[in-house]
């Protein structure tokens, strides 16, 4: 009898401490995935040959975060970028967009800022005629396996390609993109997943800007890296063969608005810039 009286003690104490623990856990994840970032990169002229200094303000995965988007405007406006990009996933497919007001709001501010463009991420396509509306009501060009050319501040020219998303079966590169070895003008391309990557391999281009991980919204807490099991590029600046490169970001939102050691960034991509 004594025995079961201290196991069930025992029982006790754990299911208290597993309560605690899991609350701790989820205030701190709650906590970490409001704390936003503004991180720089630095990348040399090659990055995106004969576009000549360019500053560029990325972010991504904004998840039906209306908490956090007036901080990514404020860091977007003190980096005062000659352009901004929005990779992606505006909203999260099972949860309702609500309030679409200060979408508009925002992507408005932002194209006060700098010429804005912004393509689709895989929670998109679940609220698409709605995003569609956003976007054309805030002004922002929105690219669908799309090309456009911007001219540059130092007069050259910049080709922005803003493809489908690639799990939704909704990519088309062979309609906004050269074969290998035939394009005669920087590329900026932007693709929202990073795995995408291994199916354009045959197309000419650059530099590619994604989100789509959130970083594994789990980090090293001693080293700093990404954990991620969605993609071996999760987060930051990768080589691609040869002279091609992947930047993939964080993410401003955050699947169940929980992060852990790796918090929601912005950032500015500062290319050929002393």
């Amino acid at each position: 009898m004594a025995h079961r009286k201290k196991l069930r003690k025992w029982l006790i104490v754990l299911a208290v401490a597993a309560l605690v623990c899991g609350i701790g856990a989820k205030c701190f994840g709650d906590y970490s995935a409001k704390q936003l970032q503004c991180n720089h990169v630095q990348l040399p002229a090659d990055a995106l040959p004969g576009a000549g200094p360019l500053k560029i303000a990325f972010f991504s995965d904004l998840h039906n975060s209306p908490e956090l988007i007036d901080q990514a405007i404020g860091h977007i406006a003190a980096a005062k970028p000659d352009l901004i990009l929005f990779g992606g996933d505006l909203v999260t497919a099972y949860e309702r967009f609500h309030r679409t007001r200060w979408t508009i709001k925002a992507f408005g501010k932002l194209r006060s800022i700098a010429p804005t463009f912004a393509i689709l991420g895989n929670h998109d396509y679940e609220k698409l005629a709605q995003l569609e509306r956003v976007y054309a009501a805030a002004g922002i060009p929105l690219l669908r396996n799309q090309r456009i050319d911007w001219t540059t501040p130092s007069g050259a020219t910049l080709r922005i390609i803003g493809l489908g998303d690639w799990n939704e079966g909704d990519e088309a590169p062979a309609t906004c993109l050269a074969p290998a070895g035939k394009e005669n003008a920087p590329v900026l391309l932007l693709s929202h997943d990073p795995e995408s990557r291994w199916l354009l391999r045959r197309y000419d281009w650059d530099l590619m800007l994604s989100g789509h991980t959130h970083g594994g919204q789990l980090g090293n807490p001693f080293t700093g890296d990404s954990i991620s099991f969605r993609s071996s590029m999760p987060a930051g600046l990768f080589d691609f063969e040869g002279n091609r490169r992947v930047f993939v970001t964080r993410g401003v939102g955050a699947i169940y608005s929980m992060r852990f050691f790796s918090p929601p960034e912005v950032n500015i991509i500062e290319v050929n810039r002393e």
